[in-house]
């Protein structure tokens, strides 16, 4: 297969990860971060080295750079592993330089490609040929040193939405070259459903905030009890009723199939994917409110289903308890601000559940 040429962004886990995973398939891969003097081992040697569930090596880079032009500069794909966050701003500073022929892919998403394509219109930029977005993580994976990467689990089924929907044919047959794992969701907002962070992490940070502010907690090994795994398919129950009135069938990537292995086939992650995850020990850390956990997977991501939720009358009181609890310990309203909420920062309020599934299919005019 011809390799591609692909600009991942950021230098976070996820962003080593795909960088050097891509490479040692004989991709061209040029990885860019902001911060030189994060990156400085990368930048001199342009090497990673990754060890992965059955591939392992020393990675090279057809270029590591902190210049974002020099970067996308002949992609095919833009892959964006960075947190929901960081999608808006990130949209405006790379609008002057997309060529509008790129698939940009976020992994995953919580509706990047809404907000990331908002941000390059509304700065004079031209919109790529099409965005996507993941349910999940593709690799789930630890930085072991300044230029060593470990991922002991990788998705062994990827859902992916395109926006608008519209182009999903030619978007899912570039973005298939990269991960075969891909499969196919009815649009963006489909797989922003399926996103698993969105249902585990509020659960498990809130129901062992006492160990977490104590220091170094696995929350994925001892914090993963029986009574904790209800509150978290009660989540998981509630948004799969929100994916049912939307009018998204199966699969619907139940939670129970990462914890329970008789269904791990069903699932993201594969058979043994939580064993792996425990053993491999790289999830001992220190967590705070200001963790990936919490300032994406709480304040948007589970602030973006209950605020649908809301919209389309789907009862999901252990998803607004939970939400309501973090708005507690933030300090922070996140439903609600001036800027209209989560739906109202893309454009979306006010929607009935056919006017959202046109938008998606659409793109609404923001491409």
């Amino acid at each position: 297969m011809t390799p591609l040429g692909v600009a991942v962004l950021g230098g976070g886990n996820g962003g080593y990860a795909a960088a050097a995973d891509l490479s040692l398939a004989g991709h061209r891969v040029r990885l860019w971060r902001r911060s030189a003097a994060d990156f400085e081992p990368v930048l001199r040697t342009g090497r990673i080295s990754f060890e992965g569930d059955g591939v392992a090596g020393e990675a090279s880079l057809d270029r590591a750079t902190t210049d974002l032009k020099e970067a996308l500069d002949g992609a095919e794909v833009v892959l964006v592993p960075l947190p929901a966050t960081a999608h808006g701003d990130l949209g405006a500073r790379c609008a002057e330089h997309l060529t509008g022929n790129e698939v940009v892919l976020f992994t995953p998403g919580t509706l990047g490609t809404v907000v990331f394509a908002r941000a390059v219109k509304r700065a004079g930029g031209r919109s790529p040929f099409a965005l996507a977005e993941t349910g999940t993580l593709p690799y789930l994976a630890r930085k072991v040193g300044p230029a060593a990467v470990r991922a002991p689990v990788a998705a062994a089924n990827l859902p992916t939405g395109v926006f608008p929907a519209s182009r999903s044919e030619g978007a899912l047959s570039l973005l298939r070259r990269l991960y075969p794992s891909i499969r196919p969701c009815a649009d963006a907002l489909d797989a922003a459903l399926t996103n698993a962070g969105t249902v585990i992490h509020p659960p498990l940070v809130l129901l062992n905030a006492g160990p977490i502010e104590a220091g170094r907690y696995d929350i994925h090994a001892a914090g993963s009890t029986a009574g904790i795994l209800k509150v978290i398919y009660a989540v998981d129950a509630e948004r799969i009723r929100l994916r049912e009135t939307l009018g998204y069938g199966a699969p619907h990537y139940e939670l129970a199939t990462y914890y329970e292995d008789s269904r791990a086939a069903e699932g993201l992650y594969g058979k043994s994917a939580k064993e792996k995850l425990v053993r491999s020990g790289l999830w001992n850390e220190n967590l705070t409110l200001e963790h990936r956990y919490v300032s994406e997977d709480v304040a948007m991501g589970l602030a973006l289903f209950v605020a649908l939720q809301d919209a389309l009358g789907v009862a999901a009181p252990v998803s607004r308890s939970i939400l309501t609890l973090f708005e507690t310990l933030l300090d922070r309203d996140l439903l609600g601000s001036p800027s209209g909420g989560p739906l109202g920062r893309m454009g979306l309020a006010g929607l009935d559940g056919q006017t959202l599934r046109e938008f998606f299919r659409t793109g609404g005019g923001w491409l």
